[in-house]
């Protein structure tokens, strides 16, 4: 199916529909870069790209914070999510953590869809300010919050893409023993487009 005959979809999940050409320009150079790059799996068709990585990045859109000036993407790959929450929200500052040499050139090059993106390599151990930290398809939830402790510590933020519930609670459980009063929230997600388990785990600093 071509990338336009998915436009209903995606713009009822919440994307702006005057950034819709950007998110497809996005979508047909990722997919132009994938047989060279790996980017996602070479093995995919461009309906399944589309159905499981671009609209299954989007099914939390309604959820993300408006209120806020910039996210960090952990471990971007193909820029999926980054890219895209970057295209969608062009007032926000965005810096993609990727540490494939290769991957980064790839997203180097996607700032012509959204400028205001930056690229760095591996996840700092003290990250730098920012409102939200966005993860999918990265590392369990408690060892992304090991690996910037400092930043969690300070009243970070998390808003992360997750399949199972059973294995949310598994990673949570060790979090929770560790900060009991820790602020979170599993939301269950439905796909228009596939039949599959997908939650959003939003997790915020120690509520007073």
């Amino acid at each position: 199916m071509p990338f336009l005959d998915y436009k209903k979809q995606i713009l009822d999940l919440g994307f702006r529909e005057d950034g819709f050409h950007l998110l497809e320009g996005y979508v047909q150079m990722l997919w132009e870069s994938n047989e060279e790059l790996n980017l996602v799996s070479r093995k995919m068709t461009f309906q399944e790209l589309i159905e499981n990585h671009v609209i299954d990045c989007l099914l939390p859109l309604k959820e993300f914070p408006q209120n806020i000036t910039s996210f960090a993407d952990f471990g971007s790959g193909g820029g999926l999510p980054g890219v895209i929450y970057a295209i969608q929200f062009p007032h926000m500052k965005a810096t993609l953590y990727e540490k494939s040499n290769l991957k980064r050139e790839f997203l180097e090059k996607c700032k012509k869809f959204a400028p205001q993106m930056r690229i760095k390599s591996e996840v700092p151990p003290d990250l730098e300010p920012t409102d939200i930290v966005m993860s999918r398809a990265f590392k369990s939830a408690d060892i992304i919050l090991i690996m910037n402790q400092k930043y969690f510590l300070r009243g970070g933020s998390y808003f992360l893409f997750k399949a199972r519930r059973e294995k949310i609670d598994e990673d949570l459980k060790d979090i929770i023993k560790k900060y009991p009063k820790l602020n979170y929230q599993i939301i269950p997600l439905k796909s228009p487009v596939l039949e599959v388990e997908r939650h959003l785990l939003l997790i915020q600093p120690k509520s007073s």
